[in-house]
């Protein structure tokens, strides 16, 4: 017989945060968010993209550096889904495939969300280049002064191959 596997809850979220990653248009990232409640309800959902209603059909849009003024990040998309439908974020948990930039870290803070847990083979504080290595310096800044808490999952995903850009990773799968 053979034996099933349940997954932890930080397994389940972040391979989901994986799946919801895949939603994304975008050629060279893909990053995925989800947030939920103390009690492990799923909140809100996010991944980088054009805002609702903008048209993503003009490749113009999706070639740097115009893609950095139509796109916006899964951790903010999370966030404004919630809000758009009224779902308080307060005191919950945001899993995202990346590191957030400064710019989600400050959305973070301000929507109430207390620990924020990301895949640990897509941290990249030290190892980026430029301007973004900066952008996460000082969003963990924000998140050491705003009292949120930043958690690193190493384990493998369930079922979802993650993606940077078009190339699948090679990590473990159960």
């Amino acid at each position: 017989m053979t034996t099933l596997h349940v997954p932890s809850w930080d397994q389940y979220f972040m391979s989901l945060a994986h799946l919801i990653a895949r939603k994304s248009k975008d050629q060279s990232t893909k990053t995925g968010a989800i947030i939920v409640g103390p009690d492990n309800e799923i909140r809100s959902t996010g991944y980088n993209g054009f805002p609702r209603h903008v048209h993503d059909d003009d490749v113009k849009k999706h070639t740097a550096p115009n893609k950095y003024m139509w796109t916006e990040h899964a951790e903010r998309n999370a966030i404004y889904n919630a809000a758009r439908v009224g779902i308080s974020l307060d005191n919950c948990i945001m899993y995202v495939t990346w590191h957030p930039c400064h710019d989600c870290a400050r959305a973070i803070v301000s929507a109430g969300i207390v620990c924020v847990v990301v895949h640990k083979n897509f941290e990249m504080i030290g190892r980026a280049s430029g301007d973004w290595d900066e952008s996460q310096k000082i969003a963990q800044a924000i998140f050491d002064e705003a009292g949120v808490t930043i958690r690193f999952y190493e384990g493998p995903l369930v079922g979802i191959q993650p993606l940077k850009g078009r190339q699948l990773v090679n990590l473990e799968i159960i």
